[in-house]
């Protein structure tokens, strides 16, 4: 992935041909995205206010990005585009799907030419370094697999819609040894139903569903992903777990916010010692957003998912 490393000042002169690009004279006047405020994707209190120490990334790709070569012959990659979660300002999917199109009139000599443009843009604009690979639909061929590999799914669990928001007081932490479920979802009010994490013996599990879903804020379209979690502590309750997944239902979340939302959660109810929470979402307009955030440092992973 090209990373840009001269920062705001680096912004792309598109208007003549600079390392190995070039507008034609009658392409379309460059239209640079508009920076959405991250403060706009987070509930309040969010993980700083709480003093959560949160690391992550929000992983985009893009399966239309299209350019013209020096000869104006017509190129096609996958683009992922990485931005921190710590970046002050965001993309929206509609503008960055404006965006990413003007690239199709646009004359570069090479991928790593056009990789260097468009992270020199994101970076000066979301006021974060932004890393962005291209790489040639012929060369992009890679497995897909039917939800996160090595995960536990949580969809086998009996239980059905919550209505009414998200509910965090659902989560709860096993109190035998055993791994049983607790009975009775509903009516546990506050932290009563959970042990105390220092009590218990520390378990490492990677858990997934197929059944997150919630609305955009801005369509009211409904967005429907798969959500991962890798922790260790006590031994989180996957039954209460997925009603607290379903709880997202009727919720009207940005897919950065509803990953930030579990991983805060599940800190503040279950208190694991390490976690790490990511969703892989269905695409629209040619794009997905595969956000990711995590108590320690992790690396970038990009395992699509058979429904993107």
């Amino acid at each position: 992935m090209s990373r840009n490393d001269s920062g705001a000042a680096s912004a792309v002169n598109v208007h003549a041909t600079h390392g190995g690009e070039h507008v034609s004279p009658d392409a379309p006047a460059t239209v640079f995205p508009r920076p959405l405020p991250r403060a706009r994707l987070r509930g309040a209190p969010d993980a700083a206010a709480r003093g959560i120490g949160m690391r992550g990334y929000d992983l985009w790709n893009d399966y239309e990005v299209a350019w013209l070569d020096m000869h104006e012959r017509p190129q096609i990659a996958v683009l992922e585009i990485v931005i921190p979660c710590d970046s002050p300002f965001t993309l929206e999917m509609s503008d960055a799907r404006r965006y990413l199109s003007t690239l199709r009139e646009l004359r570069f000599e090479s991928a790593q030419a056009l990789e260097a443009h468009v992270a020199g843009a994101l970076t000066h604009c979301l006021k974060s370094y932004v890393l962005v690979r291209a790489t040639p639909v012929r060369q992009a061929v890679r497995a897909t697999c039917g939800g996160e590999p090595d995960a536990v799914s949580l969809d086998t669990e009996p239980g059905g819609v919550v209505r009414g928001g998200v509910q965090a007081s659902l989560l709860r932490i096993v109190h035998d040894a055993g791994g049983a479920g607790i009975a009775g979802i509903a009516g546990n009010g506050g932290n009563a139903g959970n042990a105390d994490p220092g009590l218990a013996t520390l378990f490492h599990e990677r858990l997934s569903s197929d059944l997150l879903s919630s609305r955009c804020p801005l369509t009211g379209g409904i967005d429907l992903g798969t959500l991962w979690i890798d922790y260790t502590g006590a031994r989180i309750c996957r039954q209460t777990l997925l009603a607290y997944v379903l709880s997202f239902r009727d919720s009207e979340m940005f897919h950065e916010q509803c990953v930030e939302t579990v991983f805060i959660d599940l800190l503040a109810q279950c208190a694991p010692t390490r976690l790490t929470v990511g969703a892989r979402f269905t695409r629209r307009h040619g794009l997905d957003i595969n956000p990711v955030r995590s108590t320690h440092a992790i690396s970038i992973r990009n395992v699509r998912t058979v429904r993107q």
